[in-house]
């Protein structure tokens, strides 16, 4: 069986199942609409099991959805999967009581609701991968007919309509043709560099090998990042002490205790934007969660160095200006400190993820790093559930959101201005007096800086 990639429009997605169903294939199909991706797991040309990129229309937040299990079951069941390796619905079929006929009807539900989400879209990417390992932890098999689903899903279109998802803004994904074209956008724009033809070559091979790597990574689950063994060492010493982390104990884990509890997003219940936030929605299962992440090998890297110590005293810079910002831009404390530290985190990974590529010049990869964080930022907040607030920190967009502002000032009042585009948001602002908070929030961001060094 080979792989299969392109572009279709709706009204042919039922020509694409039919393949897949008359080929008996097996493997996973991607379809992918802007930031998010919905994935098909595929037995021998049937549907075993399907998820998203989209934390909202993930199989835990659909159980939520469906009141089947209480939200702290399901919390604990996500954790337990991402850091033991274990099956979700094996979790919470022995941790939650749920039958695996329960789980059957739910995920058949879920991929009714995804195919008739897609036949509202104008247009899909898609890609069979054959080599996608679907059986290794096959728990439920769904075993359903695409010509059943297509069926079920088009009825529930007409009859049904799913509420729509708030527009987002027009950001590129970063499957592969998004970032095939994203790539010859970056060297357009390069004005005056000259690069020779095998450089660039072996540049676009890596580029688009380096979105592969984050696609996968925003598809499998809630995007978690791996903690540098210095924040492991505080956050140990957080737990033994009984006390709830804070950004100032790690920026990372905060992220990731972020992802897990607003991964469960479901109608009528509440999203974190701060890391306290993001302790209370944990409750009882907070620190027990925050172990697992500390435990897990797959989140803990190896070693650190100078780098981890010059990001974090930037995102804690960031953190203690964005507290003083706060009021300016009509946002709590904690939610401004925390707005103004994740897109360190996110600049850590991004960065890190383009030292593999072989961007043969530093104008390059400048524009790769400016043209990339964006993207991500709302790919990965998507895929974590994240709310309005702290997508416009990752992103900078709207710029008029007050997410978006506390995020780019506090990276000028940190002193990294065009990282940030905190140029911009000072010159609009010019008519608003902030040169008091702005002194106040450079004073804060050098004194954290100054701590940390």
């Amino acid at each position: 069986m080979f792989g299969l990639s392109g572009s279709l429009d709706r009204l042919y997605l039922s020509d694409l199942f039919e393949w897949l169903h008359l080929t008996r294939a097996t493997g996973r199909l991607l379809l992918s609409t802007g930031p998010v991706t919905r994935s098909f797991d595929v037995i021998g040309g049937k549907v075993a099991f399907v998820s998203s990129s989209r934390a909202a229309e993930r199989f835990a937040s659909w159980l939520l959805r469906k009141r089947l299990a209480p939200r702290h079951v399901l919390l604990s069941a996500l954790a337990t999967s991402q850091t033991r390796g274990e099956s979700f619905t094996v979790a919470i079929e022995r941790d939650g009581g749920l039958t695996r006929e329960t789980l059957t009807e739910a995920a058949e539900s879920l991929a009714t609701a995804l195919v008739s989400r897609l036949l509202h879209e104008e247009r899909v990417n898609f890609r069979f991968d054959p080599d996608w390992p679907v059986t290794a932890q096959l728990h439920v098999n769904l075993d359903l007919d695409f010509s059943k689903l297509i069926m079920q899903a088009a009825y529930t279109a007409d009859t049904r309509p799913p509420k729509r998802e708030p527009a987002l803004p027009a950001l590129d994904a970063l499957d592969e043709r998004a970032m095939e074209g994203l790539f010859w956008r970056i060297l357009e724009h390069l004005e005056g560099e000259v690069v020779e033809l095998p450089a660039v070559a072996v540049a676009h091979r890596t580029f688009v090998a380096v979105g592969e790597v984050l696609h996968r990574w925003v598809t499998i689950g809630p995007p978690l990042l791996p903690i540098s063994p210095g924040d492991v060492q505080r956050v140990n010493a957080c737990m033994e002490s009984e006390r709830e982390v804070t950004l100032e104990d790690s920026p990372t884990v905060v992220w990731d205790l972020l992802c897990l509890v607003n991964s469960l997003d479901a109608p009528g219940f509440s999203r974190a934007a701060s890391a306290h936030e993001a302790w209370v929605m944990a409750g009882s299962n907070a620190a027990e969660i925050v172990r697992l992440v500390l435990e897990s090998p797959r989140w803990r890297r190896p070693d650190g160095g100078e780098v981890d110590v010059t990001l974090r005293c930037a995102a804690l810079a960031r953190s203690a200006a964005g507290r003083c910002l706060a009021g300016e831009v009509g946002l709590p404390e904690d939610v401004a400190a925390t707005a103004g530290a994740l897109p360190v985190v996110l600049l850590e990974l991004v960065a890190t993820a383009l030292a593999s590529a072989q961007l043969p010049t530093t104008a390059m990869q400048r524009a790769a790093l400016r043209e990339l964080l964006p993207i991500v930022g709302r790919t990965a907040g998507t895929a974590a559930g994240f709310p309005e607030v702290l997508l416009a920190a990752l992103t900078g967009t709207p710029p008029e959101h007050p997410g978006a502002r506390v995020a780019a000032l506090a990276a000028a009042a940190a002193g990294d201005v065009g990282m940030a585009g905190g140029e911009q948001v000072l010159e609009r602002d010019a008519a608003v007096p902030l040169d008091r908070a702005m002194e106040a929030a450079r004073e804060a961001a050098t004194r954290a800086a100054a701590g940390e060094g």
